[in-house]
């Protein structure tokens, strides 16, 4: 008897590892009853059907309620990190390349659309604004030196000139540019608008584009306090055709057409503006100069 029996229930539980899978529909009221009756019960028994484990794949893939993110708002500080979600060496890359054209590569595509960001843009427009404001001091220091006739004063309302002339031009100038381009792309073949080098800019890319460019102004800047006239408007020449160049190799794809020769006086022509305005506003002499026996003669005159 108790051989028999010892046989049957083994007979029993083979007979249970045997059960067909859930897919089968005589068995389907049984797989979600154990689904739903305990919560520890990981589906273990769908380990060796391919449809139990796609159902597991796609529950365990769903997000849960508790972990759900709302939309950021805009007023939040969160809502700002995607654009400056860069690292050292990207933003160091970015910077390289931004100063040289590299043979047919479009700096636009292969550096900036992939994730465009603002922290290098950000911080370029910093580093340049207090590098005008350091190297022209410096630069009306040298020039007066010599004179001792002149009382060298620090000009602090500098930095708040060259934060006004770069901050629009780093912004103003690719939100123009942008709208522009929005106006003019209905022109545009719509196949030709497929091709990732063909696709308009966002305006994001361009504020990206537009604030590497000024890169190069930085090592210019400083430059510019060697008190030799023609090398200093030949920095002017050399970063304008540098930077500019990969502006334009950059947006050339975007801009085929029949507003081809105005882009590209618009682009460079800015860009060369820019790059004399510093040489001629920041790094001249003194616009007056007041000796000590004038002060003499004035005081003694009230």
């Amino acid at each position: 008897m108790d051989g028999s029996q010892t046989q049957a229930n083994d007979q029993q539980f083979i007979s249970f590892q045997d059960f067909p899978p859930i897919h089968h529909e005589g068995n389907i009221g049984q797989a979600q009853l154990n689904v739903h009756s305990s919560n520890h019960q990981a589906f273990n028994n769908l380990s060796n059907d391919t449809t139990g484990i796609g159902i597991i794949e796609d529950l365990q893939g769903m997000p849960d309620k508790s972990e759900a993110t709302s939309p950021r708002n805009f007023w939040t500080i969160e809502y700002y990190q995607k654009f400056f979600n860069v690292n050292t060496n990207d933003v160091v890359e970015r910077i390289k390349r931004s100063m040289v054209p590299h043979g047919s590569e479009n700096y636009l595509i292969s550096h900036i659309r992939p994730n465009p960001d603002l922290y290098g843009p950000f911080w370029i427009c910093i580093t340049l604004v207090f590098s005008i404001a350091v190297s022209g001091n410096l630069a009306n220091y040298l020039q007066t030196a010599s004179s001792g006739k002149y009382h060298w004063r620090y000009e602090f309302h500098i930095v708040s000139y060259a934060a006004t002339c770069i901050f629009l031009y780093a912004w103003l100038l690719p939100i123009t540019l942008w709208g522009v381009l929005k106006w003019t792309a209905n022109t545009r073949d719509t196949e030709e608008e497929l091709i990732e080098s063909y696709a308009t800019p966002g305006l994001l890319e361009l504020l990206c584009l537009y604030g590497y460019s000024l890169a190069i102004y930085v090592p210019v800047a400083f430059l510019w306090t060697i008190q030799i006239g023609w090398l200093q408007w030949s920095l002017v020449v050399v970063a304008t055709v540098l930077s500019g160049g990969v502006l334009l190799r950059s947006l050339l794809p975007v801009i085929e057409g029949r507003y081809r020769m105005v882009y590209v006086a618009v682009i460079l022509g800015m860009h060369l503006l820019l790059a004399a305005g510093f040489r001629l506003y920041f790094f001249h002499g003194p616009s007056n100069t007041v000796g000590p026996s004038d002060d003499t003669s004035t005081s003694t005159n009230h």
